[in-house]
Parts: structure tokens; C-alpha cells; sequence
């Protein structure tokens, strides 16, 4: 039992209102506590005992939301306590799955989501989970069939990670927890770390540590406990675009009205939730539907000097914030103290990233001040075609006639293997992996002294483009594939549950998407502007001044801290320099980047090889 309690504590941010155990020897299976129990479950159950052994367990951190009584406790138990779930997420249509489950004669002792999946589960079995809307990763242990049942929300919101050992599966919410187990050894997936490099992460179910895996989105994993056999299957899957006719006022007014009740699902909560406004379209169009909703609700707006230029946005923020008589709280980074906790922060992710994660000094601020939940406008730009790669498309279907001259054009400089790099972009998948903020495949190979894993990457990256209509589509089914699930909400998920923050994507309510991927592809891609279907929706809650305004993102100015702040360039430069030592990367091509980094784009790969460098230190060795 050690080991499951050494696991669940290095979790212990992204629960820590609550503890408990569920453990498995032989046909007996018992729930214990732990020192962050709460004192009414505590004083009923055993403490763990750290010299115990057990043949399986489930630990479990909660952040309570949902009916934050003692009731809520996890692991949850089946009346007969043969069945135990551990779940992370948030069910929105739980209490209409409740009220059925009433119906056909279930009783509860909770207002959870949680149970509403457990009864479900006594209900309905594995169906239960295309009943469920929500963000969710959970674990059923049933020792009556001796199997555990791992499943992963549509999208892949929540995460969940597993390793596979020659006698072992073991899961978790982070890899860290993982690599307590001393069964499980910490070692570099180079496979894994291409991927990285290429499209911002490891593909799923790839991970940048070998035999350790993020079990796929939209995904179940049924584990049995006596052979450690697994059977694996797809549940959902993302549609294509149909046939339907419908005009652009009538779907931006049916896009208005399936938001809006996303919006109202996704507020419901026991505690202070709060809205991401930054003043741009995506996010200042779910802040003026929850007000729609609730008129006391808060939204949260965050700079880096309030002065609107660059990255910053707080005045437009505040102009909205205004018109719609809503409370603000604004929040200027504090860029020094970023700085100083910059090294610990890199050290909580689990694998390289392309520049510093910005959304760290939000979830301290407000997890500080008692949110636990955030609505966050994220995930409308991979929906709606909100990137600028979106707009190129014709351009670069044009270039893509010469293709064919690019095996003439010979090895030289870096000019000429940008342009030899840019005609063998020939497929949809590599213009999308191109568009990204990361290393070119010519650049990968150049960096590593051994040939990178491309050959074992090929297998985890698509091999079906020919489905789609058109790129457009392709490419909306790439961000939702690699960007969404493998990217953006799995690094925010990390970043808000270090200070126990809930963050929540009305964008990513899989019906809403599961709509929109159904509509004609000229109402959602026209070529001259990004979003036009969110824009033509959003003009009717949000001013000119927010639906007009450039696309910036939320991104910390390294390219001045990289010249102008020494201490974080004297930072940078020692990880570069202990990188140059292990012998896996060329250091000349390293010292080349290091010369030529004068951009935020070119910024990117230094910051990758810092941030393995710090992931390889905290880590593997």
C-alpha cells in the first residue's frame, strides 16, 4: 500500500480537499483512509497501512464541486461493494441521466455526478458511457468480473495515463504519480520526443517515457486482473460534413442558442465559478452568455502591464466588462515573480513544451482566492478555424504544384532546405504540422546525432486523409486530434490543477462539436477571415472593438526576456549547455539555433531543448 499512497500524494494538488483508497487482495477487497480524509469518513474507516500488500488499488484525490459533503468520498462504492470508481471530470447532463436511473428504480445517497456514472455503470455496464456529456477519465474496479474499466472523455479533456510493466498496469491523472510506483522505471522515448518536437507533443498514445501511454481520447481500456489482459476500443468518433443546407443567419442563430445552453450547463457547481475574459471574440462570447445566465457572476482578465500592446489586452477586456455591468477582476502578471518560480514551474510538466505556460499565474491567483472553477474560452480556434494556416490554404495548394521539383534542389544552407522542406508539404497532415510553432522535420534530423524516430512516429500519425472532402476538414479534424486532446487542454489541465482549479470549454461540449462538424464547410472556412460562423454569432453579444480585434493569444514575452533579462538568459543558456553534454543531441546544430535566435518562432525550438533539458533533469535521471 505504500506505493498507492506515495502515487496519490504526488497528486496531491489536484485534490487535496479529500482522500481515499480502495484496495484488492485475493477475493477480498476493503476502503481505507488516509491523512487528508475527511474527518467524517476517517473516523470510520482504517487508516492504510503502508506494509500491507495488495494485488491491486485505487487511490483518489478529490476537489470537491459537486455536493462537497462526505458523501461525495471517492472511491465510491456499489451498495454490495464489489464495484469502486474513481472519477475526475465533470458529467453536465448528470441529473437528467439521475432522474432516468430513478425511474427504473436506483437510489442515491449523493448529489454527485460521481454516483450518477457508478449506478449507471450497475445499470447499463460499459454503455453507460454514451449517456455521459462532460469532460471525464475514470476507473471502475469490478471484482465481481475482476476487471478494471479506464475511460477517456470524447474530446480528451481530462487526462489518463498508464504503464504497461511485464507483471504490472498502472494508471493515473499525471505521470509523475506513475513513477512512484517502484515497479515503474523512468526512461526516454525517442519516438515519443520526435513527436513532441514535430507537433508541439507526443501524439496520443504516445508519451515521451517509454511504456508509459496516454490512453487515447473517446477511448475504453478494460484491464483483467488475474492475466493483466486488455481489450481496447474506440467509442466515438468525430463526423464528417454532411449534406445539410442551412444558411449562414439561421446556423450562427442555431450556433447562439446550442452555446448558450452549453454555457448554463457547464456554470453548474457547489462552489464560486468564474469566466476567462480576455476580451477577444472566443472567450468574451462565453462571459456575455454567463451573464445571459447568471447576472452575479464574475469574469477574470489578466495582463502583462495593461496597456493593451503586444500580448496584453486588459483595456479591451475592460470595455466589455463594462457594457455588460459585470464584476472584474483584473490581474497584472508579475512578471518577476514568474521568473523566479519559473524553474520549479517547468519541472511540474511532463514533457517539453514550446514556450512558458502562461496559464500558471492565473490558476495561482484565482485558486488563491477560492475559484475552483473556470470557464475558459479555449478550443475555439481549433473548432471554428481560428488559425492563420486556415486562410493559407489556397496558397499553399497553389504552391503545391512544385512539389515535384524538390528532390533537384541540392543540400546547402538553411534557405534552401527551408524551401526544399516547404515543396515536400505535400499532404494535408504535414501543412497542418508545418503550421505549427515547432521544429521542421529537417531541423529534427540535423538535432539529433542519431536518426530520429520518424519511422516509428508514422504509425501514431494519420493514415486515412483520403475520408475527408477537402483540406479544410482535414485540417478541422487534425486540431481536434492533435492539438486539443495532445495539446492545449492537457497542458491546461496541468497548469490549473496545480493550484486545484477546475477549468471548463463550453467550445468542446462534444455534441456542440459534433454539430458544427456537420455543417457545410464554406459556412465554417471562407479564406478571408477567421471564425466567420463564431463571428457572425458572437456580433450578437459582443461590441465591434472585441469582435474586431487581431488574434493574439496568451503568450509571456520571451523573445525580450531571452534579451534583455539576464537572469532568465543566463537560465536558458545553463540548461543549453548541460543539454550539450548527455550525448543525444549535434551541440553544433544547438549552438547554430542558440546564434540565430533573434524571434519568438525561433525562440520556440531553444525553449523546447531547455524544457527537455529541465524534463530530463527532473525526471530520468
Amino acid at each position: 500500500m505504500s506505493s498507492l499512497a506515495a502515487m496519490n500524494n504526488a497528486i496531491r494538488h489536484r485534490g487535496p480537499d479529500d482522500e481515499g483508497y480502495f484496495c484488492i487482495q485475493d477475493e477480498n477487497a476493503a476502503s481505507f483512509a488516509g491523512a487528508d480524509t475527511m474527518p467524517e469518513i476517517r473516523n470510520r474507516l482504517p487508516y492504510i497501512n503502508p506494509e500491507s500488500k495488495i494485488a491491486a488499488g485505487l487511490g483518489f484525490r478529490r476537489l470537491s464541486i459537486l455536493d462537497l459533503s462526505a458523501a461525495g468520498h471517492q472511491p465510491m462504492l456499489s451498495a454490495d461493494g464489489k464495484i469502486a470508481l474513481t472519477f475526475n471530470g465533470q458529467i453536465y447532463n448528470y441529473q437528467a441521466i439521475r432522474s432516468e436511473l430513478q425511474q427504473l428504480g436506483h437510489h442515491f445517497h449523493s448529489q454527485t455526478d460521481t454516483e450518477v456514472i457508478l449506478r449507471g455503470y450497475e445499470q447499463w455496464g460499459k454503455d453507460v458511457v454514451h449517456k455521459l456529456n462532460g469532460m471525464f477519465a475514470f476507473a471502475i474496479a469490478d471484482t465481481g468480473q475482476q476487471t478494471v474499466w479506464l475511460v477517456r472523455d470524447r474530446i480528451g479533456i481530462k487526462p489518463l495515463f498508464y504503464h504497461i510493466g511485464e507483471n504490472s498496469f498502472t494508471w493515473a491523472s499525471e505521470i509523475k504519480a506513475i513513477l512512484k510506483a517502484p515497479w515503474v522505471q523512468a526512461q526516454l522515448n525517442e519516438t515519443g520526443l520526435t513527436g513532441n518536437y514535430y507537433l508541439q507533443t507526443s501524439p496520443s498514445p504516445l508519451t515521451c517515457f517509454q511504456n508509459i501511454f496516454g490512453l487515447t481520447p473517446a477511448t475504453w481500456m478494460e484491464i483483467n486482473l488475474r492475466t493483466l489482459e486488455r481489450k481496447e476500443e474506440v467509442y466515438w468518433h468525430l463526423p464528417t460534413a454532411g449534406p445539410q443546407r442551412i444558411s449562414l443567419p439561421d446556423a450562427a442563430a442555431e450556433l447562439g442558442s446550442r452555446l448558450s445552453a452549453t454555457v448554463a450547463a457547464q456554470m453548474h457547481a457547489d462552489v464560486p465559478v468564474i469566466t476567462m475574459m480576455s476580451g477577444g471574440v472566443d472567450s468574451t462570447t462565453i462571459t456575455a452568455l454567463a451573464h445571459q445566465h447568471d447576472p452575479s457572476i464574475s469574469c477574470y482578465s489578466f495582463g502583462i502591464d495593461g496597456s493593451g500592446a503586444g500580448m496584453d489586452e486588459v483595456p479591451q477586456a475592460v470595455v466589455m466588462a463594462r457594457k455588460l455591468g459585470i464584476r472584474q477582476e483584473v490581474h497584472m502578471v508579475d512578471m518577476d515573480a514568474f521568473i523566479a518560480g519559473m524553474d520549479a514551474d517547468l519541472r511540474h510538466y511532463e514533457e517539453p513544451y514550446t514556450a512558458p505556460e502562461v496559464m500558471l499565474s492565473p490558476s495561482q491567483y484565482l485558486g488563491e482566492r477560492g475559484y475552483k472553477v473556470l470557464l475558459s474560452g479555449n478550443g475555439a480556434d481549433e473548432v471554428f478555424g481560428g488559425y492563420s494556416h486556415f486562410l493559407a490554404v489556397a496558397q499553399w495548394l497553389k504552391h503545391r504544384r512544385w512539389r515535384v521539383v524538390a528532390p533537384l534542389i541540392p543540400a546547402g544552407g538553411n534557405f534552401l532546405k527551408k524551401v526544399k522542406n516547404y515543396l515536400k508539404v505535400d499532404t494535408g497532415f504535414k501543412y497542418y504540422a508545418n503550421s505549427r510553432s515547432c521544429m521542421r522535420p529537417y531541423q529534427i534530423e540535423d538535432l539529433f546525432l542519431k536518426q530520429p524516430g520518424f519511422g516509428q512516429l508514422a504509425s501514431f500519425l494519420p493514415q486515412d486523409e483520403h475520408r475527408y472532402s477537402n483540406v479544410y476538414e482535414a485540417l478541422f479534424h487534425f486540431e481536434m486530434r492533435y492539438s486539443v486532446g495532445s495539446h492545449h487542454v492537457f497542458r491546461d489541465d496541468l497548469s490549473a490543477m496545480r493550484y486545484s482549479v477546475e477549468m471548463r470549454y463550453p467550445y468542446l461540449d462534444h455534441t456542440l462539436v459534433e454539430w458544427v462538424a456537420s455543417l457545410p464547410l464554406a459556412l465554417r472556412y471562407n479564406g478571408n477571415i477567421t471564425k466567420p460562423l463564431l463571428r457572425a454569432t458572437a456580433a450578437a453579444y459582443i461590441d465591434d472593438i472585441n469582435l474586431g480585434m487581431p488574434k493574439k493569444g496568451f503568450n509571456l514575452p520571451l523573445e525580450h526576456w531571452w534579451k534583455h533579462k539576464g537572469p532568465v538568459r543566463a537560465y536558458m543558456e545553463r540548461q543549453l549547455q548541460s543539454l550539450k553534454k548527455r550525448g543525444i543531441f549535434n551541440n553544433h546544430t544547438i549552438a547554430q539555433w542558440e546564434a540565430g535566435s533573434h524571434t519568438s518562432f525561433e525562440l520556440s525550438k531553444i525553449w523546447q531543448l531547455i524544457t527537455t533539458e529541465v524534463w530530463l533533469q527532473t525526471y530520468i535521471d
